[in-house]
């Protein structure tokens, strides 16, 4: 017998290790140990202890050090499923000493299945990897301690065979997997709610949704979506940093919830909050109910409360105002942007008449970013006439063609590209494109470009604008930049340094609609601007309204004291254009003297080869 006893590093070296949770041997090389001290024919009746076993002492000894210092508990039964050994995790483990012979590894604790059952002998791991001669692996059961406790353990039986090949029993090492089922129960705790929060997070509430709504299909009971928002929350994190703004949204959350109550509160976004009321009140009990939450959400007191956090609540019901999740959700948020524009009520219900054209209006703003990148947009141009007849400029006018609703008026997507952010962007592209068609012209006309005030407050202006004009070879003088009042009341000191930049790059300033918002002369004094244009109102309201002509009478006489070129837009009627060359205005603008159109119809004025289009919008000399 100790002639067939292997070596410890023998034992050690056989096969790559299993990973039994770190325990550095596999289940394998514990049966083959094992092999060596349990018999093949053990008898129920006879109470052996593992030190009884024919194996002699150095043997012995070594393998059974190796086995009790494991600390997970190992068993070895025979056939029958009765114990011919244990180590001493195993005796730990059990609260006592099994009967070697006697005892069955499923009877040594109170051993469960995941589902709470006993388990038996017959459909036990162990018996498994016996009766199919095999490791089995993956299998879970539940074990009770001597104080009651039960945990979560992994066995991993292995069959045991004598030197001839038959199976003689198995080998069961049991893994405390206590820590694992924690970790997993806490990752898909995670995996469903906030972690700032721990309220459920944005994938329970489209789960929890979509159940509900399936559930009401048939009968169509009315739920309500409330989305709350928690209005200054960015102010806090901004004035106190993004530490006391957590702080202050764990705060309130835990307010709301207890407002709540036992109804579903969502953690939805980084300050804002979802709850589904499926009884709800009427529309009076839902108001009294906002209220309460707008109680909750601005209770705080200190940081919290200087920053003027509050609470705007948008609700929408199932099935009135959505049959979906998607449209349910997206009624609820067009609500709540109507709530947020008011300190009065916390609580907007969804209006189909408002709040759809809201949504329009969002979805017009992702658009109008798309189609700056994919040639939607195009450009059109107006002549900008002298008194006697001659083409001196051209303004670039942006248009733009939608798939499907043909061409949307610049009225109508200017103010969706400043409110969207896309304003700057769509500037750029309007800038490079109107340089790259004015250098192609034979005629050095200048081309003049409308700047928003927020691209005074974004990127490096001229610099920008002198790579433009390197990348496309005009001239810089040939390039005028329209800019009105805004640009100066915004930021004096920073539009103020842009414009001499501006200056210095050697590009022209124009200062549009002039005489229509604060006209301070201060302006006309520290600003190095080329042009004053005359508003179109006051254009179109001579002969109608005396002080029209007197105000560009003093608008063309101001403008040349100061060395300026006057400019006068909206000119329409031949009455209109009299009176501004009999004034002295340098420039007219208007459908009279030339409608905005793509710059082929006007291949006379710039030079290009060919003629001039019979049909070219309006085009008439002084």
């Amino acid at each position: 017998m100790n002639s067939q006893a292997p070596a410890p590093k023998d034992i050690a070296a056989d096969g790559p290790p299993l990973s039994l949770g770190g325990l550095g041997i596999s289940a394998e090389q514990i049966a083959t140990a094992l092999s060596r001290i349990v018999t093949h024919a053990a008898d129920p009746q006879r109470k052996r202890r593992a030190q009884e076993l024919p194996l002699d002492g150095a043997d012995q000894v070594w393998v059974r050090s190796m086995l009790d210092a494991l600390p997970a508990p190992v068993y070895a039964t025979d056939t029958d499923g009765f114990l011919t050994y244990f180590n001493q995790a195993a005796v730990t483990f059990a609260g006592r000493e099994p009967v070697l012979g006697v005892d069955r590894w499923c009877v040594t604790e109170r051993l469960y299945n995941p589902d709470g059952s006993p388990l038996k002998h017959e459909n036990c791991p162990m018996a498994l990897a016996i009766r199919e001669n095999r490791a089995v692996r993956g299998a879970e059961a539940i074990a009770e301690r001597p104080d009651g406790t039960r945990i979560p353990f992994a066995p991993f039986p292995t069959p045991i065979r004598a030197p001839s090949g038959r199976i003689v029993g198995a080998v069961n090492v049991l893994l405390d997997i206590s820590a694992r089922k924690r970790a997993e129960k806490e990752a898909a705790h995670l995996a469903c709610h906030d972690a700032l929060t721990g309220l459920p997070n944005r994938a329970s509430f489209h789960t929890m949704l979509d159940q509900l709504i399936a559930a009401r299909a048939g009968d169509e009971a009315p739920f309500a979506l409330m989305r709350i928002n928690v209005t200054g929350h960015t102010h806090i994190s901004d004035m106190y940093g993004h530490a006391t703004g957590d702080e202050a949204l764990r705060a309130i959350a835990q307010r709301l919830k207890k407002a709540v109550g036992e109804k579903p509160l969502f953690h939805i976004a980084s300050d804002t909050f979802a709850l589904v009321l499926a009884k709800p009140p009427g529309r009076d009990g839902l108001r009294r109910f906002a209220e309460t939450l707008r109680s909750a959400g601005t209770a705080g007191t200190g940081r919290v409360r200087e920053a003027g956090s509050t609470i705007a609540i948008g609700c929408a019901f199932f099935p009135a105002d959505g049959r979906d999740a998607p449209t349910l959700v997206a009624n609820a948020a067009g609500a709540l942007t109507r709530a947020r524009r008011t300190t009065t009520d916390p609580l907007a219900f969804f209006d189909a008449n408002e709040d759809l054209a809201a949504r329009d209006r969002q979805l017009l703003k992702s658009q109008l970013r798309a189609a700056i990148g994919d040639g939607a947009l195009r450009l059109h141009f107006q002549p900008q006439m002298a008194a006697d007849g001659t083409a001196v400029a051209f303004e670039a006018l942006v248009r733009w063609s939608h798939p499907t609703r043909g061409m949307i008026a610049p009225a109508d997507f200017i103010p969706l590209a400043e409110d969207g952010g896309a304003i700057v962007e769509m500037s750029e592209w309007i800038l490079r494109d109107a340089c790259r068609e004015a250098a192609s012209w034979q005629n050095p006309l200048r081309v003049a470009v409308n700047l928003s005030p927020l691209h005074f407050r974004s990127g490096d202006l001229p610099g920008t604008v002198q790579a433009i004009l390197e990348e496309t070879g005009l001239a810089p003088d040939r390039l005028e930049l329209e800019i009105t009042e805004g640009v100066m009341i915004q930021d004096f000191e920073q539009a103020m340094s842009m414009l001499r930049k501006l200056r210095d790059v050697g590009v022209r300033i124009a200062l549009d609609d002039f005489g229509t918002g604060y006209s301070s002369l201060s302006y006309l004094q520290a600003f190095p601007l080329s042009t004053l244009k005359i508003d179109r109102s006051f254009t179109d309201n001579l002969g109608r309204v005396e002080q029209s002509a007197a105000i560009i009478r003093s608008v063309v006489g101001l403008g040349h004291a100061l060395g300026l070129e006057v400019a006068a837009e909206g000119v329409e009627r031949q009455e209109q254009l009299d009176f501004l060359i009999a004034e002295g205005c340098d420039l007219v603008q208007g459908y009279f003297t030339g409608r905005p159109a793509p710059i082929d119809a006007y291949s006379r004025l710039t030079g290009r080869d060919g003629t001039q289009r019979d049909d070219a919008p309006g085009l008439r000399s002084a």
